[in-house]
């Protein structure tokens, strides 16, 4: 979802400049930023939760980190 609205955002901001609309255009792109920074965040709480990072911070190479392989619980189909 905030993919999709920064995609939007970010195209009404470059049509408000194109339109020299300029107050338009700083409030679109604002709102731009603003979903860009919301949308870091889910994909480093998607690796902080994936194990690929540590909650203490994450780089540009945590994204193309492998995670460890979790010991599958072999206990549960003998039940």
């Amino acid at each position: 979802m905030c993919l999709i609205l920064t995609v939007v955002f970010l195209v009404l901001s470059f049509q408000a400049m194109m339109d020299n609309e300029w107050p338009f255009a700083l409030i679109y792109g604002l709102l731009t930023l603003f979903f860009v920074w919301l949308l870091q965040n889910n994909v480093r709480a998607v690796l902080i939760h994936k194990g690929r990072c540590s909650p203490g911070g994450c780089s540009l190479f945590s994204f193309f980190k492998r995670s460890d392989k979790k010991p599958d619980d072999e206990d549960l189909g003998n039940q």
